[in-house]
């Protein structure tokens, strides 16, 4: 089974495909009417939450994956060493570093990981690549996703944004491109999902991945 990040995206993603159901409905699968705007509206910002959660979820599932592989804390690369450095150095709790001991620095590295995640908000590349390079040493997470998506799902995340600021005020969202938008996050969470399983290989030193590469779209089909 793929990771339980990707299992929880595609729960989360049922409400984007309920919705896209009750606009076929109203249409007849025929050209939309703007006043079914609010169903594709709604429908980007519940796949964006299932992106934005898909992120968070899959970077603190890594990190504790490596906590349970990795019995030293010298075995982590430098940057998350660094991290965990800094975050206890400047934490305002004067005794934080005694909790470093032993293996007290798992927790530590998962609260902060944990904290920062909940501040993420806006998923956007420049967003997602600084959360991934300081939790776990990516240099750069956007080169886990498929090839000239970058700019593509930042796009995605400003209409999100967009929706959210302005409400029916905002550009009208057709079925077409909420489609597209909708292969293109599905696509990249696969793929993300697949290389994050690797990497994770690989900083662990563990010869099985962390989860299996077997992707489906419908929840159903890992029951």
């Amino acid at each position: 089974m793929p990771s339980s990040a990707y299992i929880n995206f595609l729960h989360i993603r049922i409400d984007v495909l309920k919705l896209i159901e009750t606009h076929n409905f109203y249409t007849q699968n025929k050209p939309g009417r703007k006043t079914l705007g609010h169903l594709t509206r709604s429908a980007v910002v519940m796949l964006c939450a299932a992106w934005e959660r898909y992120n968070e979820d899959l970077l603190l599932e890594s990190v504790n994956y490596l906590s349970d592989s990795i019995s030293d804390i010298h075995q982590l690369n430098k940057i998350i060493k660094k991290t965990i450095s800094s975050k206890v150095k400047n934490d305002l709790n004067e005794i934080k570093p005694i909790e470093l001991a032993g293996t007290g620095w798992k927790a530590v590295w998962l609260n902060y990981a944990k904290l920062e995640t909940e501040l993420l908000h806006t998923p956007k590349s420049n967003r997602l690549k600084l959360l991934f390079h300081t939790y776990l040493g990516i240099s750069d997470y956007t080169s886990l996703w498929q090839p000239d998506c970058t700019g593509k799902i930042d796009d995605f995340v400003s209409d999100r944004g967009a929706i959210a600021h302005n409400g029916n005020k905002a550009s009208y969202i057709t079925m077409t491109k909420l489609r597209q938008y909708q292969d293109l996050i599905i696509d990249n969470v696969i793929e993300i999902d697949s290389r994050m399983g690797d990497e994770l290989r690989n900083m662990s030193s563990q010869p099985a991945l962390p989860w299996s590469k077997d992707y489906y779209t419908e929840l159903e089909k890992y029951k």
